[in-house]
């Protein structure tokens, strides 16, 4: 018979690991499509980002300090998971931002109304839209339009109420520019255009404040309007800017969204930031098994990932926007499981120390540590980057592609991307990190973590189907569970053991700076030049930081720790000292 031995002390640690990462992983991983949903840019939702990091920020490293010297590690962990399911409820209840349904009302010969191609991002940019059926049926619409005064030179032209200008200029000539004009326009589907750019509805009939006006132009005249109703919903979904353009500031939907986000990632920041701690506490002498517990973080993502993803799709069938509370259901009763698990796991409390500080602080001092948190805020910011943005970039390919299937079912395609970054990238790697670390070095691995990313972030440019995505994440396996294992593995060697919590919550820290680089700077590449250019920009710079780390490992600004401790490596530096001073 099979003699299977397991630690059965680890038991709680995985289950902590699969239901923390099954309950936070759809939710990071939908977030950025939950935001535009909601009507955020691209560029809004980068910079709240930032702002979110920069929370994390400051309570990464005050989450080990504090559990360093006041010894609560179990009460602080047990109540931010319990908050991170509380405040998963409100997330539900989050408004959306006013979202105008407006159109470009054009006078020239005659007066159309155009809808630009960025206000249809969110639907088919093609005519099928459109029942085939009405074409001919007589469509009206009332539209809210702003005042914009003609020029004098323009005004010369007029002579009398003949036509559009007339009567605009009329109407307009002794009211304030910030007021408006209540115009119902008739049309039909037949009499409509469609170009690269654009719709465009020539209209039949115009009613400017109760009055008919003659569709004719003697001067050219350019004014937006608001459709406050129309008789085609066809028109009216078209018509609708999916983003805010006005200042979000100004919104309380906004800092609603601001206030439940930021208190909800500091809640996340800090459990995984003390989980870490906890589970290489548990493993003692051998930190570089730290990956065999992780891949049950892994596990938890990738299964809720995939199944959330499908539920979301099914509950948002014959919807035109995606029901997305299965997440946060989800998120809460799987908090539920996990108190029970904490309650069960048997942590072990930091020993205070008196020169904590001084070993702390003499780290900063060698090269090696320099060189390996350097190393930490570029895998961090580069892996920021795929988070953020990748299922972004993934609903672009589907509108580009115009394919109706794939929108349909965009999120569990996007579920079945992250179950395949777990189960077939970062589960085999998290499992046998600790083998390739001890066979090719932590320095080594350093390099073919950056290595691999720039390899992945490149492949995103050349394909044209989202579906392709699905097996370039099993890259994810080396260029973020290896990168994970080590980054663990190394902190906990070369760090004090009264000061392991402090060590990893520096690393929360640097990895926070590098999360609000990589959400400020990524938002303004993706918005400024789109998703192609800006993740071949990034695996270029992943690929210059693979050379330098490798420049770095050749002049020896590097070192590996493999089989050494913090005793062991401090002894070394000691002697090594010593040796100096009597040469």
């Amino acid at each position: 018979m099979f003699n299977i031995n397991f630690n059965r002390k680890l038991i709680p640690i995985k289950f902590n690991y699969f239901f923390l990462f099954g309950c936070i992983g759809p939710i990071i991983g939908f977030l950025p499509t939950i935001a535009k949903q909601l009507g955020y840019s691209i560029t809004t939702y980068g910079i709240t980002m930032t702002f979110m990091s920069i929370i994390s920020m400051v309570l990464s490293p005050a989450a080990g300090i504090i559990v360093d010297r006041f010894r609560v590690k179990k009460t602080l962990f047990f109540i931010v998971t319990l908050l991170i399911g509380v405040i998963s409820f409100f997330f539900i209840f989050v408004p959306k931002v006013p979202l105008e349904v407006g159109v470009e009302m054009k006078c020239d010969s005659e007066i159309i109304l155009i809808v630009r191609a960025d206000n249809v991002q969110q639907n088919t940019h093609n005519t099928s839209i459109f029942n085939p059926e009405k074409k001919d049926e007589l469509i009206t619409c009332k539209l809210i339009c702003q005042n914009t005064k003609l020029y004098d030179h323009q005004i010369n032209k007029l002579n009398n109420q003949s036509d559009f200008s007339d009567y605009w200029m009329t109407t307009t000539k002794n009211i304030n520019e910030n007021d408006h004009n209540r115009i119902d326009v008739t049309l039909k589907l037949k009499d409509m255009e469609q170009t690269e750019s654009s719709y465009v509805f020539h209209l039949l009939s115009i009613q400017m404040n109760g009055t008919e006006i003659p569709v004719t132009c003697k001067c050219n005249l350019k004014t937006f309007c608001h459709i406050t109703a129309c008789s085609n919903e066809a028109i009216m979904r078209v018509a609708t800017i999916p983003t805010y353009r006005g200042n979000v500031l100004n919104l309380y939907q906004f800092w609603i969204f601001f206030f439940i986000l930021s208190t909800l990632s500091a809640c996340m920041v800090i459990a995984t930031t003390l989980q870490n701690p906890i589970c290489l506490d548990l493993l003692e002498d051998k930190p570089e098994d730290f990956g065999k517990q992780k891949c049950w973080a892994s596990t938890g993502w990738g299964t809720f990932s995939i199944f959330i993803g499908w539920l979301v799709d099914w509950f948002s069938v014959n919807k035109n926007e995606k029901e997305y509370s299965p997440v946060f259901y989800s998120c809460i009763l799987l908090t539920i499981c996990n108190l029970f698990v904490i309650y069960k796991i048997k942590m072990i409390e930091t020993k205070k120390s008196e020169g904590k500080w001084k070993n702390v602080c003499g780290l900063f001092t060698k090269h090696y540590v320099i060189a390996f948190y350097v190393w930490s805020i570029f895998n961090s910011f580069f892996h920021t980057i795929v988070t953020h943005f990748l299922f972004w970039y993934m609903e672009d390919l589907v509108l580009v592609n115009n394919d109706h299937k794939q929108r349909a079912w965009i999120k569990t395609l996007q579920g079945l991307a992250q179950g395949v970054q777990c189960f077939g990238g970062e589960i085999p790697f998290y499992f046998w990190s600790g083998w390739i670390i001890r066979k090719m070095g932590h320095i080594n691995c350093m390099a073919l973590v950056l290595g691999s990313m720039a390899i992945r972030m490149y492949l995103y440019t050349v394909i044209w189907n989202p579906a392709w995505i699905i097996a370039i994440e099993l890259l994810n396996g080396i260029s973020y569970a290896l990168g994970q294992s080590l980054k663990m593995s190394y902190a906990k060697i070369m760090s004090p053991k009264d000061a392991t919590n402090t060590i990893i919550g520096i690393i929360a820290f640097f990895d926070c700076i590098a999360e609000s680089l990589g959400s400020l700077l990524g938002s303004y590449l993706f918005d400024s030049y789109g998703g192609v250019w800006s993740f071949r920009f990034f695996a270029y710079s992943s690929a210059f930081m693979c050379f330098i780390n490798i420049l770095s490992n050749r002049f020896g600004l590097t070192k590996d720790l493999t089989n050494f401790n913090f005793v062991t490596v401090s002894m070394i530096e000691n002697n090594k000292d010593d040796d100096d001073e009597l040469h």
